[in-house]
């Protein structure tokens, strides 16, 4: 599993290795190293499932260990297996190359620098969260092997064989695992440790950016993850190193898993410190968006102050998207504005819908595209600007989570299906309407209305035509 170490307390001879982790002042050169390694993935790799997989593993490996040293038992949650994504497929080739380099590294904190970083750079193809998952996935094949090994080796033959490879026969009968209990213990307090981390690096990751200025915690919190996630790889390539020095009986003395202990369970204490600060000022934004939407709503704004309420907060405002040109909101002034609220994808029916309705409300009215996005991805928005462009519509450029989704949510009744807010000239909404129910302008009484002044109009020019007198006063009776 790791290079050739040994447990604290063994009574074997030992040779001391330098155990201390660098000093403060030396995180600013890892972290100039890890910022160099760059994320060059779309996040496209469903790290979520391998997580579960890897969870379910620690989770039974727990009572097997602890059968054979009763010290090292430790609960992990529930025991109810949970369940990946049936299109999970394993990255079994890239966690065989992770474990080989946890196996070859040499002893020493500067080599566990060195393999930590390697192990970075190996998967800069994936996210940060993805590669932390991966390497304690690594650890986690070896480990489950192992203990899977110990359960059954007695009763099966094949098992007894791998088993011997192993030399596990050896570790049972002279109760190397008993004599080690605290140094097990150690390790698995440290991996149940590295799980919470991982799962607060996760949760970071579901929370909805409304961007630096509206959630400025959310920012700095991701900005440092990239760190976070080189302690969690580094602490999985010691607990590796630790493992194979219990099991192995070499007499060299490991990574000193105490010290690694207190500082991811620093940084475990730092994450949940702001998630907490983070969640709040989510709420606190949405919360004061929906009050001022409702506020605003009520008086006499302009179609550009609704927009920057309900799309941008605090952040600054973008312009719209008309084809490949920004154009300023002035554009939607004095004119009935369609605001388009779905996800980044709409299906063939609906863009049929929508370029039928620009066609029938022609100059009397603008549709705005907002998208509602949760979790952004690059092949996400790419899809997006590619079906936006299918369409002469405009787009509001913030391919973000929206401060004002609480409202839009609760007012418009927004749930996954799009919708389409019809908003006047005077800035009130004036109609909230399913696209799939929209028959063509029909479905908006606001155009319908046009329609009959365009035919009074006309009634009352060929009239005016015929008897030769001017009806201007009798037009505006007929209009209001």
């Amino acid at each position: 599993m790791a290079s050739s170490t040994v447990a604290p307390g063994s009574t074997q001879q030992s040779i001391e290795v330098e155990t201390k982790l660098p000093a403060r002042h030396d995180e600013e050169g890892i972290n100039n190293q890890i910022a160099a390694i760059h994320v060059t993935g779309d996040g496209g790799f469903d790290a979520q499932s391998l997580f579960l997989v890897v969870e379910n593993i620690l989770k039974h490996t727990a009572p097997i260990f602890g059968s054979f040293a009763p010290g090292t038992q430790a609960s992990l949650g529930n025991f109810e297996d949970m369940t990946p994504s049936a299109y999970f497929s394993s990255p079994s080739c890239i966690l065989k190359q992770i474990s080989c380099k946890m196996d070859g590294h040499a002893l020493g904190e500067a080599n566990a620098h060195e393999t930590t970083l390697s192990i970075l750079q190996m998967l800069s193809s994936y996210s940060w969260d993805a590669r932390a998952v991966m390497t304690l996935a690594a650890f986690a094949l070896g480990y489950g092997e192992f203990c899977f090994l110990m359960q059954i080796h007695v009763s099966d033959q094949l098992a007894k064989s791998l088993a011997c490879l192993k030399r596990l026969p050896f570790l049972v009968e002279q109760k190397w695992l008993q004599k080690h209990q605290q140094a097990l213990a150690e390790l698995i307090n440290l991996i149940n440790i590295a799980i919470e981390v991982i799962k607060c690096i996760f949760e970071f990751g579901k929370l909805p950016n409304y961007g630096r200025e509206n959630v400025p915690s959310l920012t700095e919190s991701s900005e440092h993850i990239p760190m976070d996630v080189y302690w969690v790889i580094r602490t999985v390539v010691g607990c590796s190193a630790h493992m194979t020095s219990v099991t192995s009986n070499i007499g060299v003395l490991a990574v000193d898993l105490s010290s690694l202990a207190y500082n991811l369970d620093q940084i475990l204490n730092k994450l949940r410190v702001q998630l907490k600060i983070c969640k709040q000022q989510i709420e606190e934004t949405e919360t004061e968006a929906y009050q001022m939407l409702g506020n605003l709503l009520q008086i006499n704004p302009t179609i550009a102050e609704l927009f920057m309420v309900l799309c941008f907060g605090k952040s600054n405002v973008q312009p719209l998207i008309d084809g490949s040109t920004e154009v300023s909101f002035d554009v939607l002034m004095h004119k009935h504005v369609l605001l388009l609220i779905s996800g980044p994808d709409i299906s063939d029916n609906d863009l049929r819908t929508l370029k039928q309705l620009h066609k029938e409300i022609g100059n009397r009215g603008k549709i705005v595209w907002i998208p509602i996005v949760e979790q952004a991805t690059v092949d996400m928005e790419r899809r997006f600007w590619s079906r936006g462009s299918e369409v002469p519509l405009y787009i509001v450029q913030r391919f973000l989570p929206l401060p004002g989704i609480k409202f839009i949510k609760e007012e418009w009744h927004f749930t996954s299906e799009p919708i389409v807010v019809v908003i006047n000239p005077k800035v009130r909404v004036e109609q909230c309407v399913s696209l799939a129910q929209i028959e063509g302008i029909n479905s908006f009484p606001c155009f319908r209305k046009k329609r009959i002044d365009v035919l009074v109009d006309g009634i009352c020019s060929c009239t005016g035509k015929y008897l030769g007198v001017h009806l201007r006063t009798y037009k505006c009776c007929c209009r209001y």
